[in-house]
Order: C-alpha cells, then structure tokens, then sequence
C-alpha cells in the first residue's frame, strides 16, 4: 500500500524547502486568497478553492526593467540591470494554473531566447493541488479544455487530496527530475502515480463547435452584438493565467531612466495603434473578437495546444459580466444551427 502524507507532512516538507527556495503558496487576501511568498507553513491556505489573479506575475513580472540608461553622462551609459531568479516553488497551483503556466513556454522560446523568463523558469518548480471540487461550477470550465482538475500531469510535484476517513490525506508524486529532486529528503515517501478524476462540475462547454464557428465565420456581424458589454478595460487578461502580452516603455526623461517592460492587453485601444495613427482594430468588437480567436484558435494553429485554460477568472472578475462560457456556448449553438 503506498504511503499517504498528513497534513503535518506537507508543512514539515515545505518547511524544509524554505531553507533553500522562496516558496510562493495561497495566503489570504482582501478579496480572496492570492499568490504570497510565505515564510512559515501556517500561513498556507492549504484547503483553497481558486486565487482571486493567476500565478503568472512569478514568471512575468507586470513591470520589469530590462536597463538604465543615462545619455547625460559622458560618454552615455547604458547599464544592463541583473535577473532576480532565485530558486522558487510555486506550491499548490491547480491544474488550469500549471497549464497557464505551461503554456507560456512556447510562446517566450518561440523566436527569441528571453533571458529573464528563462531564468525565473529555468529557478521554477511547479507543484499542483487537485481539485476535489469545482471552486466554480458556473465559471470553472477545465474539462472542456482538456485538463483533468483532479491531476495536474504538466506539473514537477503533483499532490492529490485522498479522504480517509474523518481525515485528508495526500497523494504526492514526483512528476520530472526536478520534482524528484525536491522530494528526494521528504518525511513520507511519495506515491508513484496519479489518480486524477477530481470534480466532474465543471461547466461542458461544445469547444469544437465553437472552433468550428470561429475558423469559417470570422466577419460574423454576431461580434458586434455580444461584445456590446466590454468596456476594453483588460481585467481580463490581468487575472489570466496565459496571457502573455507586453509593452516595452522609457521610464525617465532625455537625460536618463530605465526602459521597462510591463503587461498589456489586446483590450486596450492603443494596443495594436501604429504611429501613422492607423488602427487595424479600431472597435472594441474587433479587439474583443482578437482575444477570442487568439485564445481559441490562432494559438492551437501554432503550438498545438488551447491557450484558455478553462479556470473562469475572467468571467469573475468581468465588471461588465462578460462571460466567456456564454460566448463560446453561443458560438457553438450558432454552428450547430447553420444549415
């Protein structure tokens, strides 16, 4: 029979960890729990239903400066500013979180070696939490996308909630070398395969219809009419757990500053504006249309895998209430009534 863990296994593993990682873990917040480095184990929402914003400001910073420059000088300077990537875990992830995660790789090693990234990357162990239960039944909707809540199988540790009795118990399994490595002095041996299944309440949402829809029908006047709500704010793309988009700004005046990078979104109506004063996406409607397709279909074309990882945060925290499962439901709908 393989050796399960108690709850006090964990934090005695974690424990250990702190003294050669920075460990990032759920913690309470105002609104909800959210990513925190945490210094003691006790401050760890270890039976949490989902974080209020995604982990992926630990891999992309929303603002980073990438160099200081000072043309005053003589002779102008400019000063490469060092990488923070010391070794870290990101424990407890979800599933649609190590997918979001995951998902940034092949898009930051598309073309171009990101130095940054790689670093925080390369210093990076992911360690799951299953879901025992939607956190949203109404707005989680992974298994549409093809992940398994209960089973995070891109992750480098895997932990797996297992009622015993009044009690919960942990299956915890080593996924690569590297979580192997993390596990290699644990209190409780680990287990040596996953269980999955985790809660079937997700939202079932017709993916491939909807992709059917979005391949042949992109001038639909149907855009038009559901984007109505969407006020280009870009909380969306903020709380999500793959989006990927930046800008790249000067900081400072003629004399000297830093160049930066920061997050952006496709929401936004200066995001695709060409000097020329030209926008290829002038409407909201075609802007919140590029999210969709983006997500749904011009990414999978390219890396073969969805980059909407299903977890619902953008529908919860949509001021406007936009809800993307309604979106693709209608598009699927609308597929599905074409004659």
């Amino acid at each position: 029979m393989e050796a399960l863990w108690r709850l006090e296994d964990l934090k005695e593993w974690t424990r250990a960890l702190m003294g050669s990682h920075r460990v990032v873990a759920p913690v309470a917040g105002p609104r909800g729990a959210v990513w925190g480095e945490v210094k003691d184990p006790e401050e760890i929402l270890w039976d949490y239903g989902r974080t209020v914003e995604s982990p992926r400001s630990w891999l992309i910073p929303r603002t980073e400066p990438l160099f200081a420059y000072d043309v005053a000088a003589n002779p102008p300077t400019i000063t490469e500013l060092p990488i923070t990537a010391g070794p870290t875990v990101l424990l407890l992830l979800r599933s649609c979180d190590v997918a979001g995660l995951r998902a940034l790789d092949p898009v930051m090693r598309w073309d171009y070696t990101d130095e940054s990234f790689e670093a925080r990357r390369a210093a990076t162990v992911l360690v799951s939490l299953g879901c025992s239960e939607a956190p949203s039944p109404d707005t989680c909707f992974c298994r549409a996308v093809g992940l398994d809540p209960g089973k995070a199988d891109q992750a480098d540790i895997a932990i797996e909630a297992v009622p015993d009795g009044g009690n919960m118990r942990y299956r915890v399994v080593p996924l690569t070398e590297a979580g192997r490595e993390r596990l290699s002095s644990a209190p409780v041996a680990p287990a040596g395969a996953l269980a999955g299944a985790g809660p079937t309440q997700t939202h079932p949402v017709d993916i491939e219809s909807a992709q059917t829809h979005l391949r042949s029908r992109f001038d639909d006047p149907v855009w038009q009419r559901i984007s109505e709500a969407c006020l280009g704010c870009g909380t969306c793309a903020f709380v999500c757990p793959s989006c990927h988009c930046f800008d790249i700004v000067d900081e400072g005046d003629w004399r000297r500053g830093q160049r930066v990078r920061n997050w952006d979104s496709c929401a936004f109506s200066h995001f695709t504006l060409h000097a020329s004063g030209h926008n290829p996406r002038p409407r909201q409607w075609n802007r919140f249309r590029q999210r969709v397709y983006h997500k749904f279909l011009y990414y999978p074309d390219k890396f073969g895998r969805l980059l909407c990882t299903g977890c619902g945060r953008c529908i919860d925290a949509c001021p406007a209430g936009m809800d993307l499962i309604e979106v693709l439901e209608g598009l699927a709908a609308k597929e599905g009534n074409q004659p």
